[in-house]
C-alpha cells in the first residue's frame, strides 16, 4: 500500500472551466494517449469509465474505475477492475483566478506491481494525465 499526496499542480484555466471540460468534452477532447478503448457507463450516480492501458509485452490491460463527483470541489475514484483494484483517490480542485490548483491524495494498492515500483508509476501517470488535460483545456 503507497500513499500518495500530488499537489502543486495548476490548470491555466478558471475552475469553472475545468468542470466544464469534466462534465462537457467528448471522448474526443477529453483524450488521453495512454487509454484505448474507452467506455463510459453509469452505476446509479456514479460514472464508470472503463479503458485499456498498454502492459508489459505489448499486452493490454483492462481497467475500471468508478468515480463520485463533487463539484465543484473535485471527485472520489475507485479503481474496481485492473492493477490498482482497490485503490483509492481523491482529486480537487481550489479556484486560483483564471487559474486552477488541483491536489490529489490517494491510497495505491497493486496485487500485480511491487510496492517499490507503485509511487513512480503512480507519479509519472498522474503527470501524463496532469499534462494531457493541460493542452486538452486550452483547446477546449
Amino acid at each position: 500500500m503507497v500513499f500518495i499526496i500530488d499537489q502543486g499542480s495548476v490548470f491555466d484555466a478558471p475552475s469553472e472551466k475545468v468542470w466544464k471540460y469534466l462534465n462537457e468534452a467528448s471522448s474526443e477532447q477529453h483524450q488521453h494517449t495512454m487509454m484505448t478503448n474507452v467506455e463510459f457507463s453509469m452505476d446509479g450516480e456514479h460514472p464508470v469509465l472503463a479503458f485499456e492501458t498498454p502492459g508489459p509485452g505489448g499486452m493490454k490491460v483492462k481497467q475500471k474505475i468508478k468515480m463520485t463527483m463533487l463539484p465543484p470541489v473535485g471527485f472520489v475514484s475507485e479503481y474496481i477492475e485492473g492493477p490498482l483494484t482497490g485503490s483509492k483517490a481523491m482529486q480537487f480542485y481550489h479556484p486560483m483566478g483564471n487559474r486552477t490548483g488541483v491536489t490529489v491524495v490517494g491510497e495505491y494498492v497493486s496485487s500485480m506491481i511491487p510496492e517499490n515500483q507503485l509511487h513512480s508509476m503512480v507519479m509519472q501517470q498522474l503527470e501524463m494525465a496532469f499534462n494531457e488535460d493541460q493542452a486538452n483545456l486550452k483547446k477546449f
